[in-house]
């Protein structure tokens, strides 16, 4: 997915637990550190919360969500805020691997059926039971074609949800599918009630329609334009073992990164997620906070948009894209940018997003190395590609500077090898439509994207960009070996094998530069010193409730 903005834009999507294998060392660990640099060492975590607060103020920096409906959340800001509200039938752990949530335990007679059964005296916000019912209605609405919702892609095997009894739900696929499984942590997952969402039509997830969840905080206002707020839930199953030490928070949506770091300097906001480097400095040596980081899924990359036949973008030729991606100073990029908190990225799929046969995975990184500028090899590619001068249209998220940034700095740099770049900034609407809407995408030849893996499994986002009708194969790109590998992985619920094939996959998706990668964005938190609970990771903020953690200390 993108991040705030982009993709799933992560800019706002955030960031309260460590997934990555191979960096798992600094996850769950009070004041560990993750090493961004050589010389600068982050703090992963704040201590432990200690003491009930009356209310926190936190601040989506992407800006407002466009919804909370299961069905239709999609930015980092949405599913930030969601995570609070709606649970899943599973849950993520630490080592980003999935457990039982509203689902106590799981039964695979087959592999094809699936058996969950459901937690006892799980209650809606209103008090209401949860029942066998709401879940079907849940599964079954997202998965629903008509719905549009991106994550009914990753239900597409499901052949059948039925309640059994009262307190259980089978599920019949198609076909073995290890992915679906792993997805029902995330929205796909996600248990509405029925009663509540049929009243409210399409309404529903909106600030006039609102949502009724079994999480453990409930909406209690939304005023558009300025600000969420939500209050603990009372009937919250979970409460007796994670006491919800924040009664209320609200979310402000300050996408003005000066007035957002005053903001956090002088202690009108409790905290925020995804920090932009032009604050790095000054929060770091904050008096009245901290800030962490630690790994996460993302990468940041630029997506052409017309690898398919026919198509008349310079960079459908690959050594035209081998070219620009020559032309990128990453070790300026990595510097000015992201100020120390990001890394090299040498695959399209981050080492933070390996949750499992982590061996297998650095192997298969470690078949390719670095990126680095080379001028003169990029002025070679583009002599034997016959085009010296190409022209390309960039597209750049302009709400967001860092995104601008990137974007002017690839431009002057591919300029040095022959590219001629246009940068083409986009806003709001225009700028979401490049993820959904062909027609967008026609219009230009690359764009700027921070993405990342909705689960620690590289085989979920390799499949979205390498089948042909992948949802986020934004550039009808079509290799029938690579899709063969990543169906046959989807299929495979033994995580060695399905680590094999998808390093198989990978190896011809790099060569291939689908995506061109860039950098690998460490996830930022800052967290007022008054405040306790917090880890800065990834996935966690935005399938789990990470608010119930954060308290005062």
């Amino acid at each position: 997915m993108k991040n705030t903005s982009w993709r799933r834009p992560v800019a706002t999507a955030a960031a309260l637990l460590v997934v990555a294998s191979g960096l798992a060392g600094c996850a769950g660990k009070p004041h560990g550190s993750a090493n961004a640099t050589d010389d600068q060492q982050w703090p992963t975590a704040a201590p432990a919360a200690t003491k009930d607060v009356d209310s926190i103020t936190w601040n989506l920096s992407g800006g407002e969500p466009a919804t909370l409906d299961p069905v239709k959340v999609f930015n980092g800001s949405d599913l930030q805020v969601a995570a609070n509200l709606c649970e899943s039938l599973l849950t993520m752990t630490e080592s980003g691997d999935v457990s039982p949530a509203l689902a106590s335990s799981i039964d695979q007679p087959s592999p094809t059926e699936y058996v969950f059964h459901l937690r006892d005296g799980v209650a809606f916000s209103d008090g209401s039971l949860m029942t066998a019912e709401d879940v079907v209605f849940s599964l079954n609405r997202i998965r629903d074609p008509e719905s549009g919702s991106y994550w009914g892609y990753f239900g597409e095997n499901v052949k059948s949800v039925v309640a059994t009894d009262p307190h259980t739900v089978t599920v019949q696929m198609l076909k073995p599918d290890a992915i679906f499984y792993r997805m029902l942590a995330t929205p796909l997952g996600e248990v509405i009630q029925k009663k509540y969402a049929e009243a409210a039509g399409a309404s529903y997830g909106t600030p006039t329609g609102g949502v009724m969840c079994t999480g453990p905080y409930s909406l209690e206002k939304w005023t558009p334009g300025d600000s969420i707020v939500l209050k603990r839930n009372e009937h919250w199953w979970n409460i007796d073992k994670q006491p919800l030490q924040t009664k209320a928070a609200k979310f402000t949506f300050l996408t003005d990164n000066s007035t957002m770091t005053s903001a956090l300097l002088n202690g009108d906001l409790d905290g925020t997620m995804d920090i932009d480097s032009t604050s790095i400095s000054q929060l770091q040596n904050a008096k009245n906070g901290e800030l962490l980081a630690g790994p996460s899924t993302r990468q940041f990359v630029l997506i052409p948009t017309k690898l398919g036949t026919g198509s008349d973008s310079p960079l459908a030729d690959p050594k035209i894209r081998q070219a620009l991606a020559k032309s990128i100073d990453y070790k300026g990029l990595l510097s000015s940018v992201w100020s120390g908190l990001s890394k090299p990225l040498r695959t399209i799929v981050p080492p933070g997003a390996w949750g499992y046969s982590g061996g297998i995975y650095q192997d298969g990184y470690n078949k390719f190395t670095d990126p680095e500028r080379d001028i003169e090899g990029a002025k070679k590619l583009l002599a034997e590609a016959g085009n010296t001068h190409p022209k390309i249209v960039m597209a750049v998220p302009s709400d967001f500077q860092q995104y601008v940034t990137v974007g002017e700095s690839i431009q002057s740099n591919a300029k040095d090898a022959g590219f001629d770049i246009e940068l083409r900034p986009l806003a709001g609407a225009e700028s979401s439509a490049l993820f959904s809407d062909e027609k967008a995408r026609e219009k230009v030849d690359v764009f700027v994207s921070d993405f990342y893996s909705d689960i620690a499994d590289p085989t979920e986002l390799y499949m979205q960009i390498g089948m042909p009708k992948g949802p986020s194969n934004f550039g009808n790109y079509d290799n029938p070996q690579a899709a063969s590998l990543l169906e046959q992985a989807r299929a495979t619920s033994d995580d060695n094998k399905r680590a094999e094939l998808t390093v198989e996959a990978q190896d011809i998706m790099t060569k291939d530069l689908v995506w061109i990668p860039v950098a690998y964005p460490l996830q930022s938190v800052f967290l007022n010193s008054r405040l306790g609970g917090a880890t800065a990771g990834f996935l966690s903020s935005l399938y789990t409730p990470w608010l119930a953690k954060i308290g005062g200390r």
